[in-house]
């Protein structure tokens, strides 16, 4: 109860958080977020806090920080089953890639992954966005008619929607395309007095109107009517706006030089580059203004303070216990600072000793499962003896008996019919088949004898045993092999190329089979190949009882590769490649 009482507790923080993120000073809100807990937040309230941190980044201009913490959100969102959250995130981290100069990383992706999400939700608001987002990537790439292809595509899917703010929107985008880029302001203005609909419609404020009629202004000035220009500028400059008034007058009074320098009226575009010039100075002092202000203020109530000797005597103490306070709060500010530090210094220390203890864990659950395998093998070798033992002294001897009693019964039927003659000779061949089967098993089970010769001779003893002339001729083609392997590995890779050519024997039906292998200077790489029947690959499971599920574990363990490549009535081929 308790603990969601918690999670409660911290999704209302979170959401206060997010509405606070633009209004609130940053140092503030980051006291604030570094309060909230995340160990103890839901995976949904992780996501939030997430992408709050990453908004926060940006704020704050680490930029590579926040696609971090986007990337993060977005995972923990899918996780949740949050695909419209996950998806908005998308277009965050479009507008942030947008955004920085010399980037490497196309954010196209995340803008088709948006609106593919939101036509499969049918979502027309949503495919709306994503077209005009993906019209400004096109402008980036100057492909100016595909972008306007994509805001088209954007208005027609709301063309029958009450979406009248992102309408605008789009109209305004689509101009301002037409009018910089495309250079078609007939365009433009078309798109302008579409928006100027939905501008009344929606009693949209001042600052909209203000970039409708600057806007419009443009238009006229690239058709070369400098005059209808000025009259949209003139209409621009008499809108009552609230904010950044000195910016919007500097762009007025810019357009208005650039039309009269045009029509040739230059006492008018001298007049308006004097304003110009007086609002640039103006946007750019105003703060200055402000301080020098406060300076000249402090400066003339110290003049006044310093006529009378007391005064002067209380203001030199109170600079004296100003110093003090001030040497107080630096040294408290490093005293502070110091405990900090080493407070993140321990915290490093403890993660990195959390980090080497999970290594060493993972390492001893490796070696532990590598020593299981290990005994696993050699729990098989063990067996491949007795099984060959067993072939060969009761099998092969059972087998070698009743041949020879069969050949002797055959010897006392002198007057055989023929067709009892040829069902003894089936008989017989039969028997003969099996006796012959049964010791190429055991030479395969048992030919780990040969190891202690080294890897090659091994093999190509192998190789002659298991060969049946007129029926399977297995080949043996090493290269590079002009020394000795760790044993070990000699042992493995003839266990491996031992169980593959049991399963040629037993399963493959093949009559031509080959072991290729190189010796390279970093890996050993082996090819076995057969001209047998061939499988489903699709069919291999832990399960399949042809050993190759634990053949293919042994080679990851020693951070091999194994890949079968086999068709059905095509044969088989196996491709081994092991780090030495």
């Amino acid at each position: 109860m308790l603990f969601n009482t918690a999670f409660s507790q911290n999704s209302k923080k979170l959401l206060n958080l997010e509405e606070e993120l633009y209004s609130s000073d940053l140092v503030e809100f980051k006291t604030s977020l570094t309060e909230i807990d995340s160990s103890s937040l839901s995976p949904q309230d992780k996501a939030l806090y997430y992408y709050i941190n990453s908004k926060y980044l940006e704020l704050t201009n680490q930029e590579d920080e926040a696609y971090k913490y986007l990337k993060a959100s977005k995972k923990l969102y899918l996780a949740v089953d949050s695909i419209g959250k996950a998806m908005d995130i998308n277009l965050d981290m479009a507008y942030l890639l947008e955004a920085q100069e010399q980037n490497n990383i196309s954010y196209k992706p995340y803008v088709e992954e948006y609106i593919n999400y939101a036509k499969k939700t049918n979502d027309t608001l949503k495919i709306a966005r994503g077209y005009g987002n993906m019209a400004m990537y096109y402008i980036s790439k100057e492909n100016y008619n595909l972008s306007s292809d994509y805001y088209k595509k954007g208005l027609k899917i709301i063309e029958t929607k009450d979406y009248k703010v992102v309408k605008s929107s789009l109209y305004n985008n689509l101009a301002n395309l037409y009018n910089e880029s495309l250079h078609k302001p007939d365009s433009g203005i078309y798109y302008l007095k579409k928006n100027a609909i939905i501008l009344k419609e929606i009693n949209a404020p001042s600052e909209d109107y203000f970039h409708y009629y600057v806007n419009l202004a443009a238009s006229y000035h690239h058709k070369k009517d400098f005059i209808t220009a000025n009259k949209y500028l003139r209409l621009a400059d008499s809108l009552p706006l609230v904010n950044y008034e000195l910016k919007s007058k500097w762009i007025i009074y810019g357009n208005f030089q650039k039309n009269y320098a045009n029509l040739g009226d230059y006492k008018n575009a001298y007049k308006y580059q004097l304003l110009t010039k007086q609002y640039t100075d103006s946007i750019n002092v105003t703060e200055q203004n402000i301080a020098i202000r406060d300076i000249d203020t402090k400066y003339k109530t110290k003049e006044k303070e310093l006529e009378n000797e007391l005064l002067k005597e209380r203001v030199k103490n109170g600079n004296i216990f100003l110093y003090i306070i001030i040497s107080v709060l630096i040294i408290s500010l490093i005293i502070g600072f110091l405990i900090v530090k080493n407070a993140r210094r321990k915290e490093k220390i403890s993660h990195q000793e959390k980090l080497i203890e999970k290594q060493k864990l993972e390492k001893a659950l490796k070696d532990y499962e590598l020593s299981s395998i290990d005994l696993m093998l050699e729990g098989q070798e063990k067996e491949r003896q007795r099984i060959a033992n067993e072939l060969h002294d009761n099998l092969g001897s059972m087998l070698a008996t009743l041949k020879i009693n069969f050949e002797n019964l055959k010897i006392r039927k002198d007057h055989l019919r023929d067709e009892e003659n040829k069902l003894y000779k089936k008989t017989d061949d039969l028997i003969e088949e099996a006796y012959q089967k049964v010791r190429r098993i055991a030479h395969v089970k048992n030919a780990g004898v040969f190891a202690n010769e080294g890897l090659i001779p091994a093999l190509k003893k192998l190789a002659e045993k298991i060969s049946i002339p007129q029926k399977l001729n297995i080949e043996l083609v090493p290269y590079g092999f002009n020394g000795r392997l760790d044993n070990n590995l000699e042992i493995t890779i003839f266990r491996i190329i031992q169980e593959l050519a049991t399963n040629i024997i037993k399963h493959a039906q093949a009559t031509e089979a080959s072991i290729q292998l190189t010796h390279h200077d970093d890996n050993i790489n082996i090819i076995i190949e057969d001209n047998g029947v061939g499988f489903s690959t699709d069919k291999i499971n832990t399960a399949d009882g042809m050993g190759i599920a634990s053949i293919k574990k042994k080679i990851e363990q020693l951070d091999g590769s194994f890949t079968i490549d086999s068709t059905p009535n095509k044969g088989t081929t196996i491709l081994i490649d092991l780090p030495i």
